[in-house]
């Protein structure tokens, strides 16, 4: 997915209104004929959006106001309760108040101005005129013909955003597009705030040239948007927040999820320091969010379709599909963008046992699901199996090393106990080699680890076959040769003789060899008294006929024994 970045060489104005198309602001409404004899007596903020004109008839005049009106009154209230009326009508955010004077009111006290004054109202004043309904008729006509503009306006912006989407434009264009219409810095993020666009209308912004070069949302402010639960709010409520200047970036911010149904994309932002945006902003914003999820879905299509292609690719490498010739792997390395010297960490992630048969393909599929999860943004392939999965991990510039490597499949076994209850996994580590078409190999090896790990060390861990250590030239001595040539006829009639007794002589013989031959550290291995070991001791000697003091002897039974092992594992693959 390429990502680009857009600073152009003009300046273009900041100020959002100046950018949009807006409806009837309160300077269209002082234009009219009919508030010709207006007078501004508080107040500057004539480019606000009005929703409506009209007239309330209350003490609590913020109980009928939903933002944005004009109110109009022939001043009986605010002569009756002054600047607290005026103060109520800045709590219920009307942009202003028209108060005509000459009827129930001479003029507006100087208290009133300055609690208006005070709350950025705006106040008017002009002489009451003859006939209320003519004005209030033009008043509406005029806020409703704006509405209609924004409307038409708003539908045109959707319509080419979509038609730019489906067309192919990108990430880049898109924010491009939209950071032109508001005049406002844009930023677009995946599902982990990793920077996919990013597109800056306007002068040099430091929060915007930041979050470019960290390469996405830095992580001490995802950290705060954990701590405060912003992102856990994000993802659940799937509603923008707006954070503002000082709280975590020097200026504003206004986040919004990238959802289409219930599945988040990613974010989109726009970097702005008025926290209240108008409706027609919003509502240019979520139709700006919904064209970059279908640019999400479409992007994400076109990716779906490639990692099949390449857990296909991978899939024929590792069960070693010898129908293929290596040219036919060379060309679709080639297509796929894979060079024949990639390096790949396999990792085979085995269910120790299966509780239930009929429960097996559901966990299966949690298992690739949650593996997904974790490295979907490691660009690492996960490859499905009839008792686990298989990992590919990718190795740039030597890294990860195999350190890391162990760190991360501990990661993923613990989060399996945690989204699996009552499964556990085991997991072997192939070596790594540097060049795609020893990947057979390198999973062959970390199938060895999972199972021989495994049988040595227990369930539930992490094996890697660099540190199978013996068992590896016992591994290659069993794949080239005849593995029956490491038993002495001795040993072999101690394995039949336990097998058929019943008897627990071959795991005495082993704890005696690991233990070096040290009676009191394979007494206490066993759990079992001195003497009784040297009893089963004598009965080893009587049947193999060997004696266990000879070290070159015990090499031989131990070096058996350990192929033993091998061959058992191999027997259950």
């Amino acid at each position: 997915m390429n990502v680009s970045f857009y600073t152009p060489d003009t300046v273009v104005p900041r100020d959002v209104q100046a950018i949009l198309p807006a409806g009837a602001t309160l300077a269209h409404l002082l234009a009219l004929d009919d508030l010709a004899h207006v007078e501004i007596l508080a107040g500057t903020a004539t480019d606000r959006q009005l929703t409506a004109a009209v007239v309330v008839d209350s003490v609590q005049p913020q109980n009928w106001l939903r933002g944005g009106e004009l109110v109009v009154t022939t001043g009986t209230l605010l002569a009756q309760e002054g600047s607290p009326w005026i103060t109520n009508l800045a709590e219920g955010k009307a942009a202003g108040l028209l108060v005509l004077v000459g009827r129930d009111c001479s003029k507006v006290d100087s208290a009133s101005i300055q609690t208006a004054h005070d709350h950025g109202l705006l106040l008017l004043s002009m002489p009451a005129p003859p006939d209320l309904t003519r004005l209030m008729s033009a008043l509406s006509r005029a806020i409703e013909g704006g509405s209609l503009a924004q409307l038409r306006h708003s539908l045109n912006w959707q319509r080419g955003l979509f038609t730019q989407a489906i067309a192919g434009a990108g990430f880049e264009e898109m924010a491009r597009a939209i950071a032109a219409g508001l005049g406002v810095p844009v930023l677009v993020e995946d599902r982990q705030f990793n920077l996919l666009a990013a597109a800056n209308p306007g002068p040099s912004c430091d929060v915007f040239d930041e979050i470019v070069a960290a390469g996405g949302t830095p992580v001490e402010a995802l950290k705060t948007f954990e701590e405060r639960g912003l992102t856990r709010s994000l993802r659940s409520e799937k509603a923008g927040i707006y954070l503002p200047g000082g709280s975590v970036h020097s200026i504003g911010r206004h986040i919004h999820p990238v959802a289409i149904g219930d599945e988040i994309h990613g974010f989109m932002s726009i970097l702005e320091a008025d926290g209240h945006l108008s409706d027609d902003v919003v509502a240019r914003l979520a139709a700006a969010a919904i064209a970059i999820g279908v640019e999400f879905l479409k992007q994400g299509g076109v990716a779906e379709s490639e990692q099949k292609m390449r857990r296909d690719f991978f899939r024929d490498l590792l069960f070693a599909n010898y129908s293929m010739s290596q040219e036919t792997l060379h060309r679709r390395a080639s297509y796929l963008g894979y060079s024949l010297s990639s390096a790949y960490w396999a990792i085979v992630v085995e269910f120790d046992t299966v509780p239930s048969e009929d429960a097996l393909p559901e966990q299966l599929k949690q298992l690739v699901s949650t593996l997904n999860a974790l490295l979907s943004f490691r660009q690492a392939l996960v490859v499905s199996e009839a008792q686990g999965a298989t990992i590919l991990y990718p190795v740039k510039e030597g890294q990860p090393s195999l350190d890391k490597i162990k760190q991360l499949a501990e990661t993923i076994r613990q989060k399996i106990g945690q989204t699996s209850p009552g499964w556990t996994v085991s997991m072997g580590i192939g070596m790594l080699y540097n060049d795609l078409l020893s990947i057979p190999k390198s999973y062959r090896e970390a199938g060895h680890a999972v199972k021989i790990g495994r049988a040595l060390k227990g369930s539930s861990q992490i094996h890697s076959f660099a540190d199978l250590g013996i068992y590896r030239m016992l591994l290659q001595f069993a794949s080239s040769r005849n593995p029956s040539e490491f038993f002495s006829e001795a040993l072999e009639r101690l394995l039949e003789y336990d097998q058929q007794a019943d008897k627990e002589l071959v795991k005495t013989l082993a704890a005696f060899l690991e233990c070096n031959g040290n009676l009191t550290e394979t007494s206490e291995r066993l759990y079992i008294h001195r003497n009784t070991l040297k009893y089963r001791l004598e009965r080893i000697r009587d049947i193999t006929q060997i004696d266990l003091d000879d070290s070159e002897n015990r090499l031989i039974l131990h070096l058996g024994l350990k192929m033993h092992q091998i061959l058992s594992v191999q027997a259950g693959l």
